[in-house]
């Protein structure tokens, strides 16, 4: 299995996933157990690229610092056109937990991404302990979350985030990048008190249908000229189609034709980096044609 774009530790850790997936499927326990090992140390190197973007994106300033850089600019007039409550879906906080978005995703600080930190380690204490236990079912959940946090970094943090992909206002860069870093480190924390992840309690076929409907129609939507416009434009697209990715992964869907989906997915950054129409026009057609099995 080769999908282009994908890191190693992501490639490696589908692939040995798909392998445990399969051999419960068909009550192989010895070959499933085996392969729980091996999706656990995937998951564990995934956790060390988790922690490079979390620190990649600490905050420079004081969250009063912050806060006061978002106030009065063009980039804050753009704020709440920002997808953060479909961030924050796809991490699965549930949206009567945020009182108010903008406030939450306007104040991390430093302190937010010690947090972040700490809860990393708890979740690498998690996976040791699936390894002793050969809990499968926690195994699949916590493997759900650590890809989810992954992309959901991906979108604002490294080589295919949106302020390498669009040259637009860098405080408009920032604010993604805080309101990313302030979800993640939020999710984060709540994993460690084992509250409920909202991302799974929806049935795996309608949310998947539902970002099918969500990347498609972001795709077709045409590039503003405005550059913070742009931003923002390709910012939705990004989170679409991360949830969309996460979406496909936990249907009952034949693998090859979830590679294909992956595939045409991952291609998205560089049609929007290249500034092609007809690439993004083409990517729609694809994903189009290779729509998730329905509810």
């Amino acid at each position: 299995m080769a999908v282009a774009g994908w890191p190693e530790e992501l490639q490696q850790v589908v692939q040995d996933d798909f392998r445990r997936t399969s051999a419960l499927a068909s009550y192989r326990w010895k070959t499933a157990d085996t392969a729980l090992q091996d999706v656990v140390r995937g998951l564990d190197d995934l956790l060390d690229l988790v922690a490079e973007r979390v620190q990649a994106g600490e905050p420079k300033r004081s969250r009063r610092q912050t806060k006061k850089s978002t106030q009065g600019t063009a980039a804050t007039a753009l704020l709440a056109e920002l997808p953060f409550a479909d961030v924050a879906d796809l991490l699965g906080i549930p949206a009567d937990e945020i009182d108010d978005m903008l406030e939450l995703v306007t104040r991390r600080s430093r302190a937010d991404r010690r947090t972040a930190l700490r809860a990393i380690k708890q979740l690498r204490a998690q996976l040791q302990h699936i390894e002793v236990t050969k809990d499968h079912s926690r195994l699949s959940r916590l493997f759900s979350f650590i890809v989810r946090l992954f992309l959901v970094l991906g979108t604002a943090v490294g080589s295919q985030s949106v302020s390498e992909l669009v040259a637009g206002d860098p405080q408009l860069d920032a604010m993604i990048q805080t309101g990313v870093g302030a979800l993640v480190a939020f999710a984060l924390e709540r994993s460690t008190a084992a509250l409920r992840d909202a991302w799974h309690e929806r049935e795996p076929a309608t949310v998947a249908a539902e970002a099918h409907k969500s990347v498609l129609k972001a795709l077709a939507d045409a590039a503003p000229a405005d550059d913070n416009e742009r931003t923002v434009w390709a910012f939705r697209i990004l989170v679409c189609s991360a949830r969309a990715w996460v979406a496909c992964f936990q249907l009952e869907w034949a693998f090859t034709e979830k590679l294909e989906y992956w595939q045409a997915l991952d291609e998205i950054p560089e049609a929007i980096r290249t500034d092609s129409a007809d690439t993004l026009r083409t990517i729609h057609q694809r994903l189009d044609a290779l729509t998730p099995p329905k509810p």
